[in-house]
């Protein structure tokens, strides 16, 4: 029993130290801390980007996914993803949708043509789901 009044006593010390300090303790506007802040980097508001949807049929057709335009073959694709470079600039992102039966070096040269373009990309493949 003795003990647990100890205990209790000392509890008691110690909150009263405790609440002793925060009343004498001296603080104001000068003793806050000024957090740091950067003057290298530049402040980056990221604006829309205007994603073209080039989505890649099984037997290897590009098709543009939002304007349902066929492209019979790989130069007009090139032209095609050049125009939405050159129109939208660096907000232009393509992304690159394959089926799950789709060869897969039809979605690479996709990604080939978006890099001699210069254009940022993404690779979707829709998997089989049973």
């Amino acid at each position: 029993m003795k003990r647990g009044r100890f205990l209790l006593r000392f509890v008691d010390v110690v909150l009263i130290l405790l609440f002793g300090f925060i009343v004498i303790s001296d603080i104001d506007e000068e003793s806050q801390i000024i957090l740091p802040s950067s003057s290298e980097t530049e402040m980056f508001t990221p604006g829309a980007e205007v994603v073209l949807f080039i989505g890649i049929t099984s037997d290897g057709n590009y098709i543009d996914e939002r304007e349902n335009i066929l492209f019979p073959n790989e130069q007009q694709l090139t032209r095609y993803i050049s125009q939405h470079k050159n129109r939208y600039g660096e907000l232009a992102k393509v992304r690159i949708r394959a089926n799950y039966d789709t060869q897969a070096r039809h979605a690479i040269r996709v990604a080939q043509i978006c890099d001699e373009v210069g254009i940022k990309k993404a690779l979707d493949v829709r998997l089989l789901s049973r």
